[in-house]
């Protein structure tokens, strides 16, 4: 026996690279040593998976990180994502050698490289460009300061027409417009990594992605790419960089509503990479369950997933590296929303009301209203900071409201009205990231805009 212990120890350090690289930094400095050295041996995929975390852990926005990520995404066959992440170097005046070094020749061959090329000149300023020496962590000297967006950029005032926010302390609205394929909005959300949007289409079963300041828009993954059936909601956990997204197989959203979900033959929960759109793990709710159909997603703080299932009125829960899915509670009327508060409590919004639900107890009790708040009819709901934030419909008009809450969570005190006005189709297209709402509104046409309010 001990002799076949020396033989496998010989083994290891004869093989030293086919143990499995660590996965387990948690300090952005070394996330990038390990990237660096994954780079020097060739094993592109896991250098993209390190870069990516050090992006995740290290300085906000630091073009060191963003060239290191934007280097892996070319040499692990990544040459969109690439572009992009250079394309944000730009906007940030940040040189690269992008143009003549050997690990960026993928980009080179996108189509739109002499665009962008073209464009960068103008951005960026004269400084020593980005190279594969920079030492780990080291940010440029004398960074400038982004350049001014366009003007119908996320970051311009809105124009004369655009409806302003009505509640007191609440900033301006502002917008992005943009005009990509014809779709049926479901579901949106941010990543501030990248600066990008990512808009899900129901019927048209795919994602796209819309750059905050070119307003270009790309695909980011299809039925065809990721299995997707009808696409019903969408959320990033920032944690861990993973996008997720929730789908219904089998049924027409038309049929679906008729039926209750009973037509419906699958209702998938997706695990997508955020950066990149490829399919990490696709969850599909075994039959034992009954019939159901996942209408929205939700993160909590430690990465859990929660699923709202609206035709059998429950929530499910996803624990960070399970594979099943566990009954988190029953509701006793049809929800529409969820939006988790911590890891142990959710409130769900149902066709009259609000329900609390303590996901430790199973308890629902519905929330308490003064007397003047209106808690119905609300299709997307957030947390925030200890309030509500979401899209309700009053009066056949949609309109963003903040729910303000008192100290336990348990009743609603006050109603504000972020957006007295919100043109849509599909209301479920409203997310928070970073303390801002951003939500979708219907243009002229073909266009859609993003509509953004920075909450107090």
């Amino acid at each position: 026996m001990p002799l076949v212990h020396v033989a496998l120890v010989v083994v290891a350090l004869a093989f030293p690279d086919s143990q499995p690289a660590r996965s387990d930094c948690q300090d952005w400095h070394e996330c990038r040593q390990l990237a660096l050295d994954a780079a020097e041996r060739q094993d592109y995929e896991r250098f993209h998976a390190l870069a990516w975390r050090t992006m995740q852990t290290g300085p906000k926005n630091d073009p060191a990180i963003m060239y290191l990520l934007a280097r892996a995404q070319s040499l692990s066959g990544r040459p969109g994502d690439a572009l992009v992440m250079l394309q944000r170097l730009a906007q940030l005046g940040t040189k690269t050698d992008a143009a003549t070094s050997d690990d960026f020749r993928r980009v080179r061959a996108l189509p739109g490289w002499a665009q962008f090329e073209a464009g960068a000149d103008s951005l960026t300023q004269t400084q020593p460009a980005l190279a594969p020496q920079s030492q780990p962590g080291e940010r440029v000297a004398n960074r400038l300061k982004p350049p001014v967006a366009p003007e119908n950029s996320a970051t311009a005032a809105p124009s004369p027409g655009e409806p302003r926010a009505v509640a007191p302390g609440v900033a301006p609205i502002e917008s992005l417009r943009f005009t990509g394929p014809a779709a049926t909005p479901a579901g949106l959300a941010y990543d501030g990594v990248s600066r990008r949007f990512i808009v899900g289409d129901r019927d048209g079963r795919r994602l796209s992605v819309v750059d905050e300041f070119s307003q270009h828009v790309a695909n980011l993954a299809s039925a065809q790419s990721a299995g997707f059936g009808n696409i019903a909601a969408l959320e990033i956990d920032p944690r861990q960089g993973n996008l997720w997204v929730v789908s219904t197989d089998g049924a027409t959203a038309d049929n679906l509503a008729a039926s209750g979900g009973a037509a419906a033959a699958h209702t998938t929960l997706h695990k997508l990479q955020l950066i990149s759109g490829r399919v990490l793990q696709s969850f599909v709710l075994p039959d034992r369950h009954g019939p159901a159909r996942f209408a929205d997603v939700a993160v909590t703080a430690d990465s859990t997933i929660l699923v709202l299932d609206v035709s059998g009125q429950r929530i499910f829960r996803l624990r960070p590296k399970a594979t099943d899915f566990e009954l988190a509670a029953t509701l006793n009327d049809r929800p529409s929303t969820i939006a988790p508060a911590g890891d142990a409590l959710a409130y769900v919004a149902t066709e009259d009301g609000i329900v609390v639900v303590d996901l430790s107890s199973k308890a629902a009790t519905r929330l308490k209203a003064a007397s003047d708040v209106e808690l119905g009819h609300i299709s997307r709901l957030r947390w925030q900071k200890g309030s509500l934030v979401g899209i309700q419909q009053s009066d056949g008009v949609y309109r963003a409201v903040r729910i303000i809450l008192d100290s336990t969570g348990r009743r609603a005190t006050r109603r504000q009205i972020l957006d007295a006005s919100l043109p849509t189709t599909d209301p479920t297209a409203a997310t928070i990231a970073g303390g801002v709402l951003y939500y979708l509104a219907s243009g002229d046409g073909a266009e859609m805009v993003i509509r953004k309010i920075t909450l107090p």
